[in-house]
């Protein structure tokens, strides 16, 4: 007979059981816990390097260091990217690298292994737009090559052939003509080959990344971007050229862009690691790597007026390539910050990459291209 003691007793008892996690729960969670940990071993160990930033001068250095970040390529906020407006933000970096001791103007690979050491951020300067280098006069002078030249003078090291628009060296992602590099895009190729200068290819029209890299004699990078077979814009890149990129050295940086990664209604760090798994498998993770296309540290605006903003771009250009649909996100929330990178280690050790892939990819392949590229 059951007692009103033995009826609480075995209730409670079923109780206990009931909310004890089975053993392969407690496996689950032991395994994300030891992946997490794993993932945040080889993020302190790792030069950890965003491939592509849109940041100015004032951001906190300080914040930066102290989130585990070595370095980050930033792009000149700069718009329109004419000469002499980049020729003024240059002057303006300068000028911060000499007030500031802890933010170093990365020129050789051998100063992203010092700011590591040293726990100071490295800046490698780039503009996404070689409109920069002025009208073309190619078929009279060489004033285009002179200012490019006056570029890398100034600490530029990465120059991005084409934005969203054509200019003078060749067609962008948008054009209807799909014309590829110019006659002066030729000789920009050559001379950042000489110069040691990354070519990036992030926004250019299909047939200006694919001869560029063809004719290039140095690796070049694709250093923001996703791919095309897992969400069909013309913002993205085919297979052949995540493929061709990867055949001749360079990498491919997938972004935090998430209107670009997946046709969702919400989104996560998953559609990101999508993206990067299917890059491995097409380029080999020795060429992949992280763009967020985001500032150096965590965006302030409100995520509402971010996506207004995007959206007032997408009803503008509604129906063109990169504007297929009104967007309802922008980015992962999980890497709008200066531990973006972190982040994206410990997600990564979660889908059973090992440590020396997962360091690859947080920085490891841009330093041996940089290397190669910039000496």
């Amino acid at each position: 007979m059951m007692t009103r003691r033995t009826f609480i007793r075995n209730s409670l008892g079923a109780l206990s059981l009931a909310s004890v996690p089975s053993f392969a729960a407690l496996a689950t969670m032991r395994t994300q816990t030891g992946a997490k940990r794993a993932g945040t071993d080889v993020y302190q160990r790792a030069i950890a390097i965003d491939i592509l930033t849109n940041d100015n001068i004032w951001f906190d250095v300080r914040q930066a260091i102290d989130a585990g970040l070595t370095a980050a390529v930033v792009d000149l906020q700069i718009y329109p990217r004419t000469f002499l407006s980049a020729v003024q933000a240059l002057q303006n970096w300068n000028a911060a690298f000499k007030r500031n001791d802890q933010l170093v103007k990365v020129a050789k690979a051998a100063d992203l292994q010092f700011v590591k050491q040293q726990k100071k951020f490295g800046v490698i300067l780039s503009c996404q737009d070689a409109s920069i280098l002025d009208a073309s006069t190619a078929s009279v002078n060489d004033y285009n090559l002179q200012n490019l030249q006056l570029f890398y003078d100034l600490g530029i090291r990465v120059l991005q052939l084409t934005h969203n628009e054509r200019n003078a060296v060749g067609d962008s992602f948008r054009e209807k003509s799909n014309a590829g590099l110019s006659r002066l895009g030729e000789k920009v190729v050559a001379s950042m080959n000489e110069l040691g200068m990354l070519i990036d290819l992030s926004h250019c029209g299909d047939n200006t990344t694919m001869e560029a890299i063809q004719l290039s004699q140095k690796p070049c990078a694709i250093t923001h971007a996703g791919c095309r077979a897992l969400y069909p814009t013309l913002r993205n890149k085919p297979d052949e050229h995540i493929r061709a990129i990867a055949e001749k050295g360079g990498i491919f940086g997938v972004y935090n862009m998430s209107v670009w990664l997946t046709d969702r209604a919400t989104t996560s760090i998953d559609d990101v690691l999508n993206h990067i798994d299917y890059a491995v498998k097409i380029a080999g993770v020795e060429h992949v790597a992280f763009g967020s296309d985001g500032p150096v540290l965590e965006d302030p605006t409100p995520e509402a007026e971010v996506l207004a903003g995007h959206q007032s771009y997408a009803k503008r250009n509604l129906g063109l390539p990169g504007a297929e649909k009104i967007p309802s996100h922008i980015n992962v929330r999980e890497l709008n910050s200066a531990q973006r990178l972190l982040r994206l280690a410990e997600a990564l050790a979660k889908r059973g990459y090992k440590d020396d892939a997962i360091e690859k990819i947080i920085g490891g392949n841009f330093v041996r291209l940089f290397h190669e590229v910039c000496g």
